[in-house]
């Protein structure tokens, strides 16, 4: 595409649009992909090394007896438990376990079944 074709582009656009750079698209993929990838944790403590909360109770917005609550019902094969692993005394929780616990998956993506968080 041509200077020309660009300006007229632009000149066709309605006053105030808004307009999204590569630079916004790119960062709000790096930022997607690094929540899609976050775990969390039942603890009292927020980790030191995580540059956010990964409190589970926090990330719920409920408190530590119905975070725990929920990762027991799993673990008994209730429904609406939140699917989890959990090593040694911990439990872990990725942030896709959250997302089908809460619904908001979206339809396109697929949802496992099995008990590995």
């Amino acid at each position: 595409m041509n200077t020309s074709s660009l300006a007229a582009l632009a000149s066709s656009a309605p006053a105030g649009a808004d307009w999204v750079t590569v630079t916004e698209i790119n960062a709000k993929a790096k930022y997607d992909a690094e929540v899609a990838i976050r775990t969390y944790v039942q603890s009292p403590k927020q980790s030191a090394q995580k540059d956010y909360d990964d409190r589970l109770h926090i990330r719920l917005g409920c408190g530590k007896t119905k975070a725990y609550e929920l990762l027991r019902a799993y673990e008994e094969g209730k429904e609406g438990g939140l699917r989890h692993r959990r090593i040694g005394n911990k439990y872990i929780v990725t942030e896709q376990a959250i997302r089908e616990w809460e619904g908001g998956v979206p339809v396109a993506m697929h949802i496992s079944h099995s008990k590995a968080a």
